[in-house]
Formats: C-alpha cells, sequence, structure tokens
C-alpha cells in the first residue's frame, strides 16, 4: 500500500519456503543458514509415525548430555568469578581456534576433553582434585575456627568446671553429630553437667524453649554476646550466623538420644572443653597452630587452583591470539543444542530432508544465493504458496509471522509494546507510536527539571558512547547494570527530555517553583496581572504562587489528574482510530461498520464527551458567570443515573440535559451492534462466517505464532556468540517465535494432529 511505506508500521511481506538437503547435511545445514541468514523461521514439519519418534528420542538424549557438559562450565566459571580470574573474549565472530562445527554429529563431550587436556594442557582431573581439596580443607578450618571460639568463651568461667560439688566439670554424653562418636559417659554420677557447643544466632529463642520444656526447667542455656560466621554444616555449605554457649544442667533430664535429635535439628556442635583452665590453654595452643598450619595448605592449594583455573580463562593460538576456551565451548554446546532441537521440526526422509519455514519475501535471493554456495549442489530452495489452515502436505499452518525489522534505536521500543502483545500478520503496530507515547507519558507523570535533566544527561552520555560500550559488552567487560542501560540507552534519554519538558510546564525543579516571568498574583493572593499593567495570564507554566498557598494541593492535583485523564483517553481514542485502518487494509468494512464505528462512537459519547466537559470548565470564567463551578464528577454520575435531568444551578452550558440524553442513548445502542451485528449477518449471509473478513485465516495453529513475532535475528543464540541458529531457542524466547512444548509435542505424536486455536484478533484495536 502506498500509504504505509515503511515495515516498521505493518509487518514485512512473508514468504513460506521449503529447503531440501541431503539428510548428512542436515545438521550443516541449518549451522549455515542460521551464521549467514538468521531470518529463517522454521516451522515443524515432522511426520508422526514411529521412526519419527524413536528419532526424537534419541535427540533429546543428546540434548540431555549436552545440557550436563554446560552445567559443568557453568561451574568452572562461576569458580573464576569466586577467585577473580578473568576470562577474555574472543575477537571477532569468524574467530573459531577450537575447530568445533556444530551440526555435524560428533561427540563434543570427548572432544571437549580431549581439547582441554592437549591443546590446552588443561586436564578436568587437576581442576576437580584442587577444588575437593580446598573444600576439605575449608571444613577443617571451619571446625577449627567453632573449637577456638567455644574454649575462649569457656575461658571466661572458670568455675563451671573446677568446681568441687559431685561431679561437675565433666562433660556429657552428647553424640558428636560430624563424627557420629559418642563421648566419654558420665551421665551416672550425680551433680553438674556442662555442655558446649555453638548454635545458629535464629534458633536461640527455640533451642531456649526447649531446653526448658524437656528438662522441667533444669537446664539453663547461656549464650556468648559476641557473634562468628561459620560455614553451615547442614548441606548449604554457605556462611552463617553463630554463636557460642554453654548449658548447665542437673541429673538425668537430658538424654542421649535426645540430645543427638536436637543437636541435628537445630545444626548444633558441640565441643568438648577441658576440665581444666590449664588444659583448656593448652587446647587452644594446639588447635591455633594446626589452624596456621592449615591455612598455609589452603593458600598453596589456592594458587594451583587459581593457575588451573587461568589455563582454562585464557588459552593462545600460533598465532598468538588470546581467548576463552570455556566461552568458545559454552557457544559450541549451546548452537549444537538449538542444532538438535531443529532437527526435531524436519521432515527426513530417504536420503533427503526437508525444512520449511517463513522468510522476508525481499530476503529469499539472499537465502537461495546462500544454499547454493555454501551446500552441496544437491541442495535446493523452493517458494511455495503458504499451506491454508486445513492440514496439507505441510501440515496445518497458520499466517504468516509477524516481522518488524529493527535497529538499535527502535528495538527497546518495540520490546516494550512485545510485553504487551505482539501485532499479527499485516497489523499496524503500536510500536512506532510507543517511540513518543511512553516517554511522554513517563514525562507527565514523573515531571521535574532537576530529575528529567539528569536522566536526559544520563540518558545522552550513553548514546554518544554507545559504540564504545558495544565493545565493552562483547569483551565481558561492562557490568550488568550499565550494560542494561546501554540497552535502554534511548528510552532513558527520551524520557529525560520528556520528563524536562513536563517539569517545566510544572514548574516544579526537585519540588521547587521557578519564577523565570514575573507572578500575576500578591503577597495577598489578589490578582495583579503583568508588570506592564496588563491583565495577560503567566505565559509559561504554573504560575510559581500556586507553590506554598493553602489550596496548593488541590490545584495541583485537580491539574494532574485531568490531564491525566486527557491524555489517557486520547490514547486511547488513537488506538481505535488505528484499528479502523487494520479494517480498511484488510478490506473488512463489515468489521468497520458493525464493529469500530460502534466502539468509537460509545467512546466519545461516555469518556470523550467528559473531555470535552473538562476542557470547556477550564475555557469558562466562572467569576463573570455568578455561580460556582459545577463539579465534573457529580455531572457525570448524574448523567448516567438521572440522563436528561440537570439542575439549574449545576448547568454548565445551555441545553446540557438533551445533549447527554442523545449521548446516552446512543452509548447504549452502540453496545448490542457492536457485539452481535456482524456474527449474526456473517451467520445468516455468509454461511458461517466464512465469507471473508480479517479474521477468515489469522488463526494459530500447530505451528502458529504464540503471539506474533517482531524479530527474525531471535533464531540466534545471541548476538555476540560465533554463529547463529535456525529456530526458537530457549535463551532467546524473548523476541523468538512460538514452538511446540514437550506437552503438545507428546499429544502430537499420539493422536496425530492438533487442534487449531482461532484468535478473532478485534481486541488488539483496542
Amino acid at each position: 500500500m502506498w500509504f504505509y511505506p515503511s515495515t516498521m508500521l505493518r509487518s514485512a511481506d512473508m514468504s513460506y519456503v521449503t529447503l531440501n538437503v541431503p539428510d548428512d547435511e542436515a545438521g550443516i545445514a541449518i549451522q549455515k543458514v542460521a551464521t549467514k541468514f538468521r531470518k529463517l523461521h522454521m516451522i515443524d514439519i515432522s511426520l508422526d509415525d514411529d521412526e519419527t519418534v524413536q528419532r526424537a528420542k534419541r535427540t533429546k538424549l543428546k540434548m540431555a548430555d549436552l545440557t550436563m557438559m554446560e552445567r559443568k562450565l557453568d561451574e568452572f566459571e562461576s569458580l573464576m568469578a569466586k577467585y577473580d580470574i578473568e576470562m577474555t573474549v574472543e575477537a571477532d565472530e569468524d574467530f573459531d581456534p577450537i575447530g568445533v562445527a556444530p551440526g555435524q554429529n560428533r561427540n563434543l563431550a570427548e572432544e571437549m576433553k580431549q581439547w582441554f587436556r592437549g591443546k590446552s594442557n588443561c586436564d578436568e582431573r587437576d581442576l576437580n582434585g584442587n577444588i575437593n581439596a580446598i573444600k576439605r580443607l575449608e571444613i577443617q578450618i571451619n571446625e577449627l575456627d567453632e573449637k577456638i571460639e567455644v574454649l575462649e568463651f569457656a575461658k571466661g568461667f572458670p568455675s563451671l568446671y573446677e568446681k568441687k560439688t559431685g561431679g561437675a566439670g565433666y562433660q556429657t554424653e552428647l553424640a558428636d553429630v560430624e563424627s557420629g562418636e559418642k563421648k566419654t559417659s558420665s551421665a551416672d554420677r550425680e551433680g553438674y553437667k556442662v555442655i558446649w557447643g555453638t548454635i545458629p544466632t535464629h534458633m536461640k529463642s527455640g533451642f531456649k524453649r526447649t531446653l526448658a520444656r524437656v528438662s522441667r526447667f533444669n537446664a539453663v542455656p547461656y549464650f556468648s554476646g559476641d557473634e562468628i560466621r561459620l560455614l553451615d554444616k547442614g548441606g548449604s555449605n554457605e556462611l552463617i550466623s553463630k554463636v557460642p554457649f554453654y548449658v548447665v544442667t542437673v541429673g538425668k533430664y537430658i538424654s542421649s538420644a535426645f540430645t543427638e535429635r536436637l543437636a541435628q535439628y537445630m545444626n548444633i556442635v558441640t565441643v568438648e572443653v577441658p576440665s581444666s583452665k590449664l588444659r583448656v590453654s593448652e587446647a587452644l595452643e594446639k588447635y591455633r597452630k594446626d589452624r596456621s598450619d592449615m591455612m598455609l595448605v589452603l593458600k598453596t592449594s589456592k594458587a594451583a587452583l587459581r593457575k588451573t583455573l587461568r589455563k582454562f580463562a585464557s588459552s593462545e593460538t600460533k598465532e598468538g591470539q588470546t581467548f576463552c576456551p570455556i566461552k568458545l565451548w559454552q557457544s559450541a554446546l549451546r548452537q549444537e543444542k538449538a542444532i538438535l532441537d531443529a532437527t526435531l521440526k524436519i521432515r527426513w526422509q530417504r536420503n533427503f530432508v526437508e525444512m520449511a519455514g517463513w522468510v522476508p519475501s525481499d530476503d529469499v535471493g539472499t537465502l537461495i544465493q546462500i544454499v547454493n554456495s555454501e551446500l552441496s549442489g544437491r541442495s535446493n530452495v523452493s517458494v511455495r504458496s503458504a499451506p491454508g489452515p486445513n492440514k496439507g502436505d505441510h501440515g496445518e499452518i497458520s499466517s504468516p509471522p509477524t516481522y518488524f525489522p529493527t535497529n538499535s534505536f527502535t528495538e527497546q521500543f518495540q520490546s516494550i509494546v512485545d510485553t504487551y502483545g505482539i501485532a499479527t500478520y499485516k497489523e499496524i503496530n503500536p510500536g512506532l507510536f510507543t517511540i513518543v507515547t511512553f516517554p511522554f507519558l513517563f514525562g507527565v507523570m514523573y515531571g521535574d527539571i532537576g530529575h528529567g535533566g539528569f536522566m536526559a544527561l544520563m540518558g545522552g552520555y550513553l548514546v554518544a558512547n554507545g559504540a564504545k560500550h558495544e565493545e565493552m559488552i562483547r569483551k565481558g567487560k561492562l557490568g550488568e547494570l550499565l550494560s542494561g542501560m546501554h540497552e535502554a540507552r534511548y528510552v532513558l534519554f527520551f524520557m529525560g527530555l520528556f520528563g524536562f519538558y513536563c517539569g517545566s510546564i510544572y514548574n516544579d525543579l526537585f519540588s521547587v517553583p521557578l519564577s523565570i516571568f514575573s507572578t500575576r498574583w500578591d503577597n495577598k493572593g489578589y490578582w495583579q496581572g503583568s508588570p506592564g499593567g496588563g491583565d495577560d495570564q503567566y505565559p509559561y507554566g504554573v504560575d510559581p504562587s500556586w507553590y506554598g498557598t493553602t489550596n496548593q494541593l488541590q490545584f495541583m492535583n485537580s491539574l494532574k489528574m485531568k490531564l491525566s485523564v486527557i491524555l489517557g483517553v486520547t490514547q486511547m481514542t488513537f488506538g481505535i482510530a488505528l484499528g479502523a485502518l487494520n479494517h480498511i487494509y484488510e478490506g473488512d468494512y463489515l468489521g468497520l461498520i458493525f464493529e469500530w464505528v460502534p466502539r468509537m462512537l460509545f467512546m466519545c459519547c461516555t469518556f470523550g464527551y467528559m473531555i470535552g466537559i473538562i476542557i470547556y470548565k477550564w475555557c469558562v470564567n466562572w467569576e463573570n458567570r455568578n455561580v460556582a463551578p459545577p463539579s465534573l464528577i457529580q455531572t457525570m454520575i448524574k448523567m448516567f443515573l438521572a440522563p436528561g435531568i440537570v439542575e439549574e444551578e449545576n448547568e454548565l452550558y445551555d441545553g446540557q440535559a438533551e445533549v447527554q440524553l442523545y449521548l446516552i442513548l446512543i452509548a447504549i445502542a452502540s453496545v448490542p451492534i457492536m457485539l452481535f451485528a456482524k456474527p449474526l449477518i456473517k451467520h445468516f449471509c455468509c454461511h458461517g462466517g466464512r465469507g471473508g473478513g480479517r479474521n477468515s485465516n489469522d488463526g494459530y495453529g500447530e505451528f502458529g505464532v504464540h503471539g506474533g513475532a517482531t524479530e527474525l535475528k531471535s533464531v540466534v543464540t545471541s548476538t555476540n556468540e560465533k554463529t547463529g541458529l535456525v529456530g526458537n531457542s530457549s535463551s532467546n524466547t524473548n523476541r523468538g517465535y512460538g514452538s511446540l512444548d514437550d506437552d503438545e509435542r507428546d499429544h502430537k505424536q499420539q493422536h496425530g494432529s492438533t487442534s487449531s486455536h482461532h484468535d478473532d484478533g478485534d481486541d488488539d484495536d483496542d
């Protein structure tokens, strides 16, 4: 259409293509097309026979193995982050020192192990050995720290183990939870018994209550005032806050079985304290010496681990180029997984496989050229007419996917629209208008000269340094926060500009008004006009005299609320107007007359009328009319509750009662027309509604797009990897096309087909 010149306004034209390649080149074909083309949206045309089901099972097992390999590489990457090992990023997308070509049915697991042992001189066994040794040393040091803290706590209470009455000074038979061994039993003796140990800080109150109930208040716990950070032996192996404690009890109220269960439940670690002060000092000296020796060993082990991790983090080619093996192998595994996932959608035939999908019509020639140059001469691409909604040779296929080409400027605005919904094929794209409306509405809500100016400066800095930040992101040197701000730099810049503009309208600088022009009010609140003696209003924005008055809040809230209502209704009306263009473009004049017209009438007769009386009330000088201005809220309520009746003192204009009565009648009449007219006409006149219209063939079927899509470049795993992948991958669902999940695929394999779900598409016009 001549009045829709840009594919940003409507989706680009899409063509349905099939690609036939030899079966031994299926993976390579997917990898090449994704790398060189990146605009093929694959659809599922696989058969439902037993051979396809078995092949799918084998493919999913391979994908599970690759997932386990990915997890191991992720563990190595987290270790590098823990020990501050910087990972070198490859120089460019074509840089491939590891020589891994996904899609060739290679055993990547074994190749990865051999590569690390050979070319990079890295042995996973050495790495695992260092990791396990460090874990053991950290656990042993943690145990020594607990003992040292408890003994230090015990030194301050000599009377507890030097008392000469009964059997005082001995330890209980509380089981050592870690070793499983019981201490020497002395429970048969009478007198005081003392239990020493550590307990998590958050368990203190529960520990007190449990001891009081079990011992009948014959066991008294005492806790140290100093908290210590120790490893949690309950399973998380994270640092938690613990406190040393001792419990003084009498007799046999606390049994051995109970103390074992209590120690396990509350994560208590008991420590044996010698019976004399001299032995406590000797034990402390011994534990500190052991801890010092273990710290030296731990330091040596960590140095060896860092040396091994540096081999995994950075390697060199014969040409002297540096790269990160971990990053490259992660990329290769993700690509291989996505290629295997794409093979589940192709049709396997004798000696050949067939792929099908949608590509932009303008890029069909590019796809043919890539296939002819990158694949063998037996491969070919053919453009076919899209199958209809019925099951055909290529399965049940819905309307083409939506494709809106975007760039670094429009991409973030388009993603904002995509979070709410994606336009169906050839519908008007709201993302084009969101470039203005979204930051403007932000400015209306958060208008402030200072805040908006600061945000605009920050956004301008990010825009000016966009190329520099892109390079830093590619090398992994830009933080997560700044990376996110870089992606949204244009949105931030525009929001700052509109926030500054609306703040100037509100005359608000960090909640302080500016007196750029002379106020029109005197200090007593009387009107004085302009300094030159005229009677003109304040030329721009809100008069600063309104700030600090007794009715400031009432005035500003009323102003901003009414502005918000006007802008909101205007935006909704604009959305309905776009719906008319969709009806006209698709030739759906039945929907235009019996859906769009009643919808617009209802909007204008209700909310549109409300905007009209708001503006009218602003334009009237009520002092000259010698009446108080009527309440608009009451006016709208009585318009519906008492149509045709308006009291004289609440009348805005002459004939208001008759106008409101007609508007109510039009709004009420438009509702049944909007809901029932088109379905009834199509039912009685068009044989069930198949007589043409904008919804005759836009349902989503088995291979349909879940909500549409806006970026065919989503077929690649990520923009900073060496190669792309055809189809939708788990790491790119935010911009990708929908695909069958496991439940849908199982249902398809069992029942042969999946029913088509039709979307009327009319709600998008709102």
